[in-house]
């Protein structure tokens, strides 16, 4: 109701999720400045460069960049932290003290849908 206050110290103001193809979300896109983050390299892109990609398909890439890459992908599995038997140690140490199946393809997709960062800072719970 105050959205007319000035506020110095915010600078950035998250509105949600915009749905392109839904009539009752384009007002979020009317507000300047504008961004939408791009699903294939989780960059910030100008709306005004992405509505002619959103007019033709409900899924785009937005960043136009054919070189840019998702710069959190996972680069280093046996750096993924990891909780076993009260203790968090990296997968690299994990992968040698486990009896039983491997599990990597799991701690893989894991750390694919985290992120490298991510990973390194979250811990995941292994019996």
């Amino acid at each position: 109701r105050s959205s007319d206050l000035p506020a110095p110290a915010l600078q950035y103001y998250y509105m949600g999720f915009y749905i392109h193809s839904c009539p009752k979300m384009r007002y979020k896109g009317q507000y300047r400045p504008s961004d939408l983050l791009c699903p294939d390299t989780y960059t910030w892109v100008a709306i005004e460069k992405c509505l002619p990609k959103l007019d033709q398909s409900k899924y785009a890439r937005l960043n136009q960049n054919p070189k840019a890459v998702d710069e959190n992908l996972l680069k280093e599995l046996g750096r993924v932290r990891v909780l076993h038997k009260r203790a968090v140690i990296p997968y690299s140490v994990y992968k040698r003290k486990r009896k039983g199946p491997s599990d990597e393809a799991m701690i893989r997709q894991y750390a694919d849908l985290v992120g490298q960062a991510c990973a390194e800072h979250m811990v995941l719970y292994r019996s």
